[in-house]
């Protein structure tokens, strides 16, 4: 018989987002829960730790479990596991709430949670400040900024947006309606399926914070906007050929685990055939993207110049490319804000043997429509998402890293 399975919410949001005033809203509100909390805020623990205690008003401080040796997205996996399982094994609690540290990446420590066999994570909750949103994609203001660390700062925010099944805006008074549009804008092309409350002081019902059963891995990482964009312009390619009565989709990602510093997908053959997606036009807000495609590399050191000026008005972007001295090899590109990297994601099936490739292909006929004699399944193809893009001069900058 199959032990009953704990839910765990994940509070993700940088620093002074608004993070610990929702988890004292939850704590003094639990509406019947036994609720262990864990606290990773790195320099910060302690002081975090009496905030809760006090607030909260929480007795057995047993219940209070801080990290201090580090971020959980990293080193310390297989710490929070331990301890979030022995919380578990006490029998005291039935719910479990995790605010992770503000320089962390939820993906990695969503991925270290699914490990739990008596554990389900039942939400990952961002929250975001308003006011800082509107600094980091009102084109014009974040480029004024100076502070080294506001990269990693716009690369956070991205992927705190991008990787929730509940976002909170919180200090939505600091902002104008106006405003507020536009970054509502903004997280429709991030993330458009992801429910959004705006917020002031984190005054959201505890009903939508835990017992929500809303967070599903693949579902939440498909669902990404740069995932959906692909698939669209796929669905364009499908319509544009009239030769062709099967419209498979052939791109197909899973989640793995991941290294400490790069996002890579897993990538299983991807095959597409040449399209006329010119991308969409941009809303009111200059909100818009296109798919940038082609069916020859990269050259490494071109690609590496060109990253040197990266448009800063790209919010996003994401696909695979390959690069002409590594032919064999798939890469997942990817930037948030003016973070760029690029991580190994597995072999093009032009790379496998010929017995390997006609079996694949046979079990697959929908992917024979997208070979290419000369190069096989390679390619590049990446999605891009900004604000008021000039497709036309990005994808000539691009081209001239071609080799």
């Amino acid at each position: 018989m199959s032990k009953k399975q704990i839910p765990i919410t994940l509070l993700c949001g940088y620093l002074g987002a608004g993070k610990t005033t929702l988890l004292n809203r939850v704590l003094t509100n639990q509406k019947g829960y036994k609720v262990a909390v864990i606290v990773n805020d790195i320099g910060e623990v302690n002081v975090d730790e009496r905030i809760i205690s006090k607030e909260a008003k929480i007795e057995d401080s047993s219940s209070i479990v801080p990290l201090t040796n580090g971020c959980i997205c990293c080193t310390k996996k297989s710490d929070m596991v331990n301890q979030i399982e022995d919380l578990m094994k006490t029998g005291k609690f039935d719910y479990i709430m995790i605010e992770a540290s503000g320089v962390c990446e939820p993906m990695p420590i969503a991925q270290a949670i699914e490990q739990i066999e008596c554990g389900k994570l039942d939400n990952v909750v961002g929250v975001v400040d308003a006011a800082r949103l509107v600094d980091e994609f009102d084109e014009g203001k974040s480029l004024l900024k100076k502070d080294i660390d506001e990269e990693d700062i716009e690369s956070l925010l991205i992927q705190q947006i991008e990787f929730c099944s509940t976002l909170i805006v919180n200090k939505r008074d600091l902002i104008t309606d106006e405003q507020m549009k536009m970054v509502r804008s903004v997280i429709n092309k991030i993330q458009p399926t992801v429910k959004v409350f705006e917020t002031t002081k984190c005054d959201v019902p505890v009903e939508e914070i835990m017992g929500t059963n809303r967070f599903d891995f693949e579902t939440v990482y498909s669902s990404a906007g740069w995932v959906k964009i692909l698939e669209e312009s796929e669905h364009d390619e499908d319509d544009d050929d009239d030769e062709h009565e099967e419209h498979d989709h052939h791109e197909h990602h899973e989640h793995e685990d991941h290294d400490e510093h790069h996002d890579h997908d897993h990538h299983e053959h991807h095959h597409h055939h040449e399209h006329k997606h010119e991308g969409e036009s941009e809303d009111e807000y200059g909100i818009g993207s296109f798919v940038y495609y082609r069916r020859r590399p990269f050259n490494r050191q071109k690609l590496d110049n060109y990253a040197a000026r990266w448009p800063k008005n790209i919010i996003r972007s994401k696909g695979v490319i390959w690069f002409s001295d590594e032919e064999d090899m798939a890469v997942v590109l990817e930037t948030s804000g003016r973070q760029i990297q690029a991580g190994y994601s597995g072999n093009w099936l032009a790379s496998c043997p010929e017995a390997e490739q006609k079996q694949v292909l046979a079990e697959n006929p929908s992917m024979k429509k997208d070979w290419d004699e000369k190069v096989g399944d390679r390619m590049i193809k990446f999605v891009i998402i900004g604000r008021h893009l000039d497709q036309k001069k990005i994808e000539d900058e691009l081209d001239k890293c071609l080799d």
